[in-house]
C-alpha cells in the first residue's frame, strides 16, 4: 500500500461513476453483501447511525464497486475514500510486519488468533499505520484459508504439486506456494472468478466464506480443508476523514468498530463449519481434509518460508506473538 499517483484519478473516476457527493461517507469492500464482511459492514453502519443519532451516515459499496483492495487502500491513504474493509495481506507493502498474519500454519485456533489481534502485536501494527494517514479501526474475521481446485482431489501433499494457483499479490504467499510445488499466480481478488472459469488458473486459496459467497463452487470441484493461513480482515479509515470528526464522533466510530468486530467474528466463525460441510457439499463440491500425517508434511515443506519471514518481520515481534498465543491456550 504505497502512495500511488493513480489514487486521485481512481477516486475521481469512482465519484463520477456513482455520482457520489463529496460529503458522503463511503465504505468499500470486495466480498458480496451476503458474506460475513457485508453483514459486519451493515452492523457497523447501523451502530454508528444509532450512536450518533443519525448524524453520521455511511453508504456501503460491496463487490469491489469502489475498486480492488490495493486501489481502495491508496484512496484511503490519499483521503479520497473514507472507510474500507480488506485483508491484512494487502497492507504488507506499507507495513511489512502485517505479514505476521500470513505466516503459514502460525495460528492453531481462534483463541491464539484473538490473543494476537487484540493484544500487543495487533495494537502495535495499527500504530504503524497512522504515519501513512490510515487509521486501524478493528480486526474482523476472514477465517482460515483453504484450497480449492478444478483438477483433482487432494489426498496427499504431492497432489498439490503442479497446480496453477491464484494467490494474493504478496511475496510471502508466493514463496509459500512455491515451496509446496505449485505455480503461484498473483491476481487481484475481483479477477479471480473469471480466471477460474476460463481455466487461466486451476486453483485458489481463500476462507470458506469467500468460497461460498463468491460461488467458486460453480467453477471449482474440489475443496481441501488445509487451514494453512489465518488472514484477518481489517476495518480501515482515512486519517483525513477520521481527524475531521469531533472527538465525540471519533469515540462513536471506535466503539461501533469494536462492537461490530465482536459481532462479525462470531458470525463468520459460526458459519464456517456449516458452509464447508453442508452448504458447499450441497452445492456440489467434494470436500476433504488431509490426514494428520499429510498435514504435517505441509508444515515441514513451508518451514523454511516461516524461518525466512520471521527474520524479515522481526524475531522479537514473532516471539511476542507466540508468547501471547501460549497464554491464550
Amino acid at each position: 500500500m504505497r502512495i500511488l499517483t493513480a489514487a486521485a484519478a481512481l477516486a475521481i473516476a469512482v465519484c463520477a461513476t456513482f455520482d457520489i457527493a463529496a460529503a458522503d461517507t463511503k465504505l468499500g469492500y470486495v466480498p458480496a453483501e451476503g458474506h460475513p464482511v457485508g453483514q459486519g459492514v451493515n452492523r457497523f453502519i447501523a451502530l454508528v447511525k444509532e450512536k450518533s443519532g443519525g448524524r453520521i451516515a455511511i453508504t456501503p459499496y460491496s463487490d469491489g464497486k469502489l475498486g480492488n483492495e490495493p486501489q481502495m487502500q491508496s484512496s484511503i491513504q490519499g483521503g479520497f475514500l473514507e472507510i474500507m474493509v480488506g485483508p491484512t495481506s494487502n497492507l504488507v507493502g506499507a507495513v511489512k510486519e502485517f505479514g505476521i498474519y500470513d505466516l503459514p500454519f502460525f495460528f492453531g485456533n481462534f483463541k491464539e488468533v484473538d490473543a494476537v489481534l487484540d493484544g500487543r502485536v495487533g495494537t502495535a501494527l495499527f500504530e504503524r499505520l497512522k504515519p501513512l494517514n490510515v487509521i486501524g479501526l478493528a480486526y474482523w474475521d476472514n477465517g482460515f484459508r483453504h484450497m480449492t481446485n478444478s483438477k483433482r482431489k487432494i489426498e496427499k501433499v504431492q497432489d498439490i504439486a503442479g497446480l496453477k494457483i491464484r494467490v494474493i499479490p504478496n511475496p510471502l504467499f508466493i514463496d509459500t506456494f512455491s515451496a509446496l510445488g505449485t505455480n503461484p499466480v498473483p491476481l487481484p481478488y475481483p479477477e479471480l472468478f473469471n480466471a477460474l472459469e476460463n481455466r487461466t488458473v486451476d486453483a485458489q486459496e481463500t476462507p470458506v466464506g469467500l468460497i461460498y459467497a463468491s460461488k467458486f463452487y460453480e467453477v471449482q470441484k474440489y475443496l481441501t480443508l488445509t487451514g494453512h493461513v489465518y488472514t484477518p480482515f481489517v476495518l480501515l479509515a482515512s486519517r483525513k476523514w477520521f481527524d475531521s470528526l469531533p472527538e465525540a464522533d471519533k469515540k462513536i466510530v471506535m466503539e461501533a468498530a469494536r462492537e461490530s468486530a465482536v459481532y462479525q467474528r462470531a458470525l463468520s466463525r459460526d458459519a464456517a463449519d456449516t458452509i464447508a460441510n453442508v452448504l458447499l457439499v450441497k452445492a456440489g463440491m467434494d470436500v476433504a481434509k488431509l490426514p494428520p500425517e499429510e498435514q504435517a508434511k505441509l508444515r515441514e515443506k513451508v518451514q523454511p518460508v516461516v524461518e525466512k519471514y520471521t527474520k524479515i518481520l522481526g524475531e522479537d515481534l514473532v516471539k511476542q506473538a507466540r508468547e501471547d498465543m501460549a497464554k491464550a491456550n
